[in-house]
């Protein structure tokens, strides 16, 4: 998320403060809540944060405020995401899944309809589809399964999609 920007007159005004003010202006800016990124981002050219924390931790005199200092706009909530709580898999399942997954590890593109490497193949991506739209994840699924995450999920986005 990028910096907010210091209002158009706080800039000019920083462009023409000498050393001593700029600092103690650089100051006053950051107690009231402006980031180092947005006071280096007033600078043409731009200056670095650890420049601006140099200013602001600097040891200057006491002066009065050259006008009144600008308030940062309000920082609005990042919205989290809550993951409902997976419902898991039930024992009977887990057992399915756990035989049919070495068979199903024996699939390959050219397997004969008949095989039970393609009916087990078939079965587990039914499985694993409808867990998942149930809602468990797919790291539950991997485990149970014996198997990598990246194999199941690309099990799953594949059942997904047929």
């Amino acid at each position: 998320m990028a910096a907010p920007l210091l209002p158009k007159s706080e800039r000019d005004l920083l462009a023409t403060l000498t050393k001593d003010t700029l600092c103690f202006r650089v100051q006053e800016l950051v107690t009231v809540g402006w980031s180092y990124q947005s006071i280096a981002n007033a600078f043409t050219p731009n200056k670095t944060r650890s420049t601006i924390r140099a200013w602001a931790v600097r040891k200057v005199k006491e002066q009065s405020s050259i006008t009144s200092v600008p308030r940062p706009p309000i920082k609005t909530p990042r919205l989290r995401r809550i993951r409902p709580k997976s419902p898991g898999i039930p024992h009977d399942e887990q057992l399915r899944i756990a035989r049919l997954s070495p068979l199903a590890r024996r699939y390959r593109s050219r397997t004969s309809p008949t095989s039970a490497s393609y009916n087990a193949n078939h079965e587990l991506s039914l499985i694993a589809k409808d867990l998942y739209l149930k809602g468990v994840t797919v790291s539950e699924l991997a485990r149970v399964s014996g198997v990598t995450y990246r194999a199941m999920k690309r099990r799953v986005d594949r059942a997904l999609t047929v």
